[in-house]
């Protein structure tokens, strides 16, 4: 079990939404922060700056 933010009480996983809780004692309910997603844009990203620091050395 969790502490509630507001009150200090006990908190459960609420049955009906994923990454929720709620508390036994005041009924405050709030989510869980979502775990951080790879979005894939680093290896473009990647890419796409070695190929300016390739153009930047043809344009001087």
């Amino acid at each position: 079990m969790q502490e509630c933010p507001r009150c200090g009480g006990h908190a459960v996983p609420d049955p009906e939404h994923d990454r929720a809780l709620w508390c036994l004692s005041c009924w405050h309910a709030w989510t869980l922060p979502s775990e951080p997603r790879c979005t894939g844009h680093l290896p473009r990203l990647m890419t796409a700056l070695r190929v300016l620091q390739e153009h930047r050395d043809l344009n001087r």
